[in-house]
């Protein structure tokens, strides 16, 4: 069911019914309120409670350019698109985007409702979108609060190994001498990499309003650094990718990037980094390889070049790693989802 069902879907359907629930009790129509409380409920309580404030005066100002466009020009298609435009168009000039969706929603759905008691009729729908931004900001600090480090660790973990698959991808791609656009695994990788990150963001914006411990913000600390070592790496997966094969390779030339392909790929699988003595063999191999071919130009310098950099950033990774680890052992208290209890009992 978790991965159907999340907190957040758990969120939204909490915060409607507590919504249509308080428009019953008190005689107000749930229809607005509702729909705000849908498209307001924010991944964090940090971005429910900045943006309430915003969504507030830009809901108002939709539900008065309803009821005053349905005054001059009654309910038909004119009135829509013009309370839709000026909503939008307003809200964009006094700075109120976040609340330009709920605005543009409030109002054009306020249209078929509005009678001849247009101040009625604003007091009604400000407070029933009033009722819905509350709610919804309510439940998103008090109820099932985001728990961002078990996704993030897994997010870092995926992203790893994906990259690993990546740059084997690429190494064997040149090797066969495919035409395929592998600059597409880089991309994807970068996007996943943005998305991993804006986590981290929202996880510092909730300690802003909630109290947190030392191990966590250390092994949050631990996973920032690993994304920034995943950014170095995907720099030099790009990279790799538009290399040009201007060359051709002997049979050992072929099997050593094979082999150090299938090495770096283990490396970045294993949630550990651990580099073994056959890698670092293979390392010592490629540098004697990139001195066959002094010249900048040639294929089989520029990949050298490449996973030498990469061998720098990998044994880094490595070293904090380990670091980490060790000190995860040593702590009872330190976060159970960045390293498994099993993997550090062996």
């Amino acid at each position: 069911m978790k991965s159907w069902v999340g907190r957040r879907v758990i969120k939204t359907g909490m915060a409607v019914f507590i919504t249509a629930f308080i428009c019953h009790l008190i005689e107000l129509p749930p229809t607005f309120a509702v729909i705000t409380a849908i498209v307001t409920t924010e991944p964090t309580a940090a971005d429910s409670i900045k943006k309430g404030l915003i969504r507030l005066p830009a809901a108002a100002l939709g539900a008065i350019f309803a009821i005053a466009a349905d005054f001059v020009f009654g309910q038909n298609a004119l009135t829509y698109a013009l309370v839709a435009m000026l909503t939008i168009i307003v809200c964009s000039k006094l700075r109120l985007d976040t609340g330009t969706l709920v605005a543009t929603l409030t109002a054009v759905a306020m249209i078929p409702g509005t009678t001849d008691h247009a101040f009625i009729d604003f007091i009604t729908r400000i407070s029933s979108t009033s009722i819905g931004i509350f709610v919804s900001t309510f439940v998103n600090f008090f109820l099932l609060p985001p728990r961002f480090g078990p996704i993030l660790s897994k997010r870092v973990d995926y992203l790893f190994a994906h990259s690993g698959t990546s740059l084997q991808s690429i190494i064997e791609e040149h090797l066969s001498g495919s035409i395929k656009d592998r600059t597409i695994f880089y991309r994807q990788l970068q996007n996943d990499l943005m998305k991993a990150s804006e986590l981290i963001q929202f996880q510092h914006d909730e300690w802003k309003y909630r109290d947190s411990c030392e191990f966590e913000r250390r092994s949050f600390n631990y996973l920032q650094k690993k994304l920034d070592y995943l950014h170095f790496i995907l720099f030099h997966i790009g990279k790799l990718s538009y290399i040009r094969l201007n060359q051709t390779l002997s049979d050992s030339e072929q099997n050593l990037l094979h082999q150090i392909g299938q090495s770096f790929s283990a490396i970045l699988k294993d949630p550990y980094h651990q580099v073994t003595t056959y890698h670092y063999t293979q390392i010592e191999l490629i540098k004697q390889q990139k001195l066959k071919y002094p010249h900048s130009d040639t294929f089989i310098n520029q990949i050298c070049h490449e996973l030498l950099s990469l061998q720098k950033i990998i044994s880094e990774l490595t070293e904090v790693t380990s670091d980490e680890r060790r000190f995860s052992i040593e702590e009872e208290k330190y976060p159970t989802y960045i390293f498994k209890k099993e993997a550090i009992s062996e």
